[in-house]
């Protein structure tokens, strides 16, 4: 299996754009299921690792943090980076920075409560998550929540058959699917993690895996 390198990333992204956005079909269920199990209402910091377009910054900044809590979305592309600043630009405290999330993050030790990455991991090695793990580790205060969503393995027939097809797509061309490749990402959780939530959805035919866990206090 081959995955994209760091250019790659960056250039399809940045050809992929705004078009992103389509992609609600089969994400926003999986993605609702992690926001009920964040406590985003006890925020204080957020980090968000891939932002993307900043379309869940943007909610998660003005619906679900309480008023003044700080957003910082890290994204390696640049045109991601532009049209999330373009779409938090009413939004105070909130920022959007190109950067490598699997790079050591520009946060001191135990500086932000939240961290997420949505349909993010599914792009790097089971290595390179448990590298991103250690560092998110790092940066979170003591029973700080980190929520991820990643493409995983099916568990019924037609899931089954959608992720066989998507690793399929992925073997061939990794591009046309973004880079992602269903994977099982709660192996990739390390022991130093409190599990506090782990579940998987199909949506539009698409599973997806949601974990959410705890740094110890």
């Amino acid at each position: 299996m081959r995955l994209l390198e760091r250019d790659e990333i960056i250039s399809l992204y940045n050809r992929f754009g705004a078009k992103q956005d389509t992609q609600g079909w089969y994400e926003d269920e999986p993605l609702a299921e992690m926001k009920r199990h964040m406590a985003f209402d006890t925020a204080d910091s957020v980090l968000e690792l891939g932002m993307g377009t900043g379309r869940l910054a943007h909610e998660v900044v003005t619906e679900l943090t309480p008023r003044g809590t700080r957003y910082i979305g890290l994204d390696l592309s640049p045109v991601m980076v532009n049209l999330g600043r373009n779409r938090l630009r009413q939004c105070d405290h909130a920022f959007a920075v190109v950067g490598d999330v699997r790079a050591p993050l520009p946060l001191r030790d135990n500086s932000v409560s939240h961290v997420y990455a949505a349909y993010v991991l599914d792009i790097f090695s089971e290595d390179e998550i448990r590298a991103v793990y250690d560092e998110v580790r790092r940066v979170l205060k003591p029973g700080g929540l980190f929520g991820a969503v990643s493409l995983t393995g099916g568990y019924s027939p037609l899931s089954r058959l959608t992720s066989s097809l998507w690793s399929a797509v992925h073997r061939l061309r990794p591009q046309a699917v973004g880079g992602c490749r269903p994977l099982e990402l709660l192996a990739c959780v390390p022991d130093e993690f409190e599990l506090a939530h782990a579940c998987k959805k199909v949506a539009g035919g698409i599973p997806s895996e949601v974990i959410v866990s705890r740094k110890p206090a």
